[in-house]
């Protein structure tokens, strides 16, 4: 299967809203379960694909040696097992090697230099090159240019591997560092990304004016991962206010703006995911 920028591809939904079904530390990074507990992360990789995915996204949204330097792991044997769990589940499907943030502020708002952060991805990508067994990669979930423009550098200056890059905005259409859609569409163009999208934070209804602001900015494909709706805490749970059929009607509505790749993120599960495919199946 190739990477093809004209036919609707469907990414998986969230990792994390799958794991907490299952009794785990909730103190341990869900990253460290690559090697821990292996059979649970491809056991949720093989679910999206059976609900539809076309695309698998590692468990390695935090595989970054700042988030895992308590854990007694490195980043390599992270990724690494990682991306060998995905490929297996994923059979002829394609797999996505997912980069998050570091989770700290780079210079002048933090401590972080450009070339910290830089030598951080870098290693991430390395790690993930080696294997061979990585279709793209997945910047996803930023709100730093700054940040963001350090990972998309590591990607292309260590493999030759398309690169999506997905901001979070908020719901007034600005990253929390303030940057509106067009200057994140701008921006990322001009970094060279293959591709570039939105995810998190919002649930689809919120999200759709950014998506529409999103389609007018660029030329590139767009990748679109709304949450499952907006967080409420009842009897101490976690819940989102979206069902899978709200959720898929919102999607082909962005479908219908020329959208052509969607997933899932807080929230959805593989019944998202199968809702969003006989949705788009009716196009």
């Amino acid at each position: 299967m190739i990477l093809d920028k004209e036919s609707n591809l469907i990414f998986d939904g969230a990792m994390g809203t799958m794991l907490q079904k299952y009794d785990l530390n909730p103190g341990q990074p869900p990253e460290v379960l690559n090697i821990t507990r292996p059979e649970i992360i491809e056991e949720i990789h093989r679910k999206y694909i059976e609900a539809g995915s076309n695309i698998i996204t590692t468990n390695t949204f935090g595989a970054i040696e700042t988030k895992l330097k308590e854990t007694g792991y490195t980043v390599e044997e992270v990724v690494q097992s990682a991306i060998a769990i995905a490929r297996k589940a994923a059979g002829n499907n394609l797999v996505a090697l997912d980069v998050g943030p570091t989770g700290e502020l780079v210079e002048p708002l933090g401590d972080l230099s450009f070339e910290e952060v830089y030598d951080l991805y870098t290693r991430q990508i390395k790690a993930a090159t080696l294997t061979g067994k990585v279709d793209l990669v997945l910047i996803e979930t930023f709100f730093d240019l700054t940040e963001v423009k350090a990972a998309i550098k590591a990607a292309k200056d260590h493999s030759s591997l398309p690169v999506i890059c997905t901001f979070t905005f908020q719901k007034q259409g600005k990253t929390l560092m303030g940057n509106d859609v067009k200057t994140v569409a701008a921006s990322l163009e001009e970094y060279g990304v293959d591709a570039i999208g939105a995810n998190c934070s919002l649930g689809p209804c919120e999200m759709l004016p950014i998506v529409e602001t999103m389609v007018s900015s660029t030329h590139l494909p767009i990748l679109v991962q709304p949450n499952a709706g907006l967080p409420k805490l009842i009897d101490n749970q976690t819940v989102y206010d979206v069902e899978p059929e709200e959720f898929a009607r919102y999607i082909k509505a962005m479908a219908n703006l020329g959208v052509k790749w969607f997933g899932g993120c807080c929230g959805t599960t593989p019944e998202f995911i199968r809702a969003v495919k006989e949705s788009l199946s009716l196009l």
